[in-house]
């Protein structure tokens, strides 16, 4: 988005998202940009019917007149996700909460699910009929911003060097270095994560099971068979350590080896949290 011109309005933005069921028009991938079919230096609008939600892959084709403008209607018109059939679109959950396994470690809640040195580095919350919200802080190994995604919107970074793939409820992001990666997959309940997160100069791996700084472990402390209701794990890079942030007034941690009944109290202590939180309608 040009410096000088203003933000889409909230209300344009959702309509777009709904009307192409939160994806792409083009190819469906959840992370997307607000594409203007009349050229927004042409004419100064937000018209809904002029405008669409395209990945910054296809953006940056449309932009340099890759697609005609017959080709950009026709994809407006009948967005991916509508031909398809994906109404929730490609990252979508059954519950009105995130259940993540991160590092073997449940994750039931909404809001920063991992924060590094207190920078929240990926936060999910559920919206609008189960749809995903993923906001992402994507550095490099010297630190610097290589990527910014604010509630499924590309807000920053060069497209080109980063590699981007879309199952039905899977999302993968890459770098051609391989530098930074995310592995979200929501085909099941939880949710299954792995990442890697540059910070300060060292790297935090999310793997299958375990949580690394620079190949050490961190958050031994943390078991297997643990889950965690309401938390944010923020990872120290420096010790390396793991800490527990409430994301309401308080959270809860839920020990229980079965993996189907660790979920099932994990959903049930998240639901009695925000029923308890101030303003609360009662239980969700």
């Amino acid at each position: 988005m040009h410096k000088d011109r203003p933000k889409t309005p909230s209300e344009v933005k959702r309509k777009l998202r709904q009307h192409a069921r939160f994806g792409c028009c083009g190819c469906g991938l959840p992370i997307y940009q607000y594409h203007h079919i009349v050229p927004y230096s042409e004419d100064q609008h937000f018209r809904v019917a002029d405008m669409m939600l395209l990945c910054p892959l296809c953006h940056d084709k449309a932009t340099k007149g890759v697609f005609s403008d017959a080709q950009q209607r026709e994809m407006q018109e009948t967005p991916f996700n509508v031909r398809n059939g994906l109404a929730g679109g490609m990252l979508h959950t059954r519950q009105n909460y995130c259940a993540v396994l991160a590092g073997g470690v449940l994750m039931v809640g909404e809001g920063p699910v991992i924060t590094v040195n207190g920078e929240s580095v990926l936060t999910l919350n559920p919206d609008e009929g189960g749809h995903v919200r993923l906001s992402a802080t994507l550095r490099d190994r010297s630190g610097n911003l290589v990527a910014l995604i604010e509630d499924n919107e590309w807000l920053s970074g060069d497209t080109a060097v980063w590699d981007m793939e879309s199952d039905h409820q899977k999302l993968v992001i890459r770098s051609a270095a391989n530098q930074v990666a995310l592995n979200l997959n929501m085909k099941g309940e939880p949710a299954h994560l792995r990442a890697k997160f540059w910070q300060d100069g060292y790297m935090v791996d999310l793997r299958g099971i375990g949580i690394r700084v620079n190949g050490v472990g961190a958050g031994q402390q943390i078991s297997e068979g643990v889950a965690l209701a309401g938390m944010t794990m923020d990872i120290d890079t420096r010790i390396p350590s793991v800490q527990l942030v409430p994301q309401l007034q308080k959270g809860l941690v839920v020990s229980e080896p079965d993996p189907l009944q660790r979920l099932k109290r994990a959903a049930e202590a998240w639901r009695k949290l925000k029923s308890e939180e101030p303003g609360s309608t009662g239980p969700h």
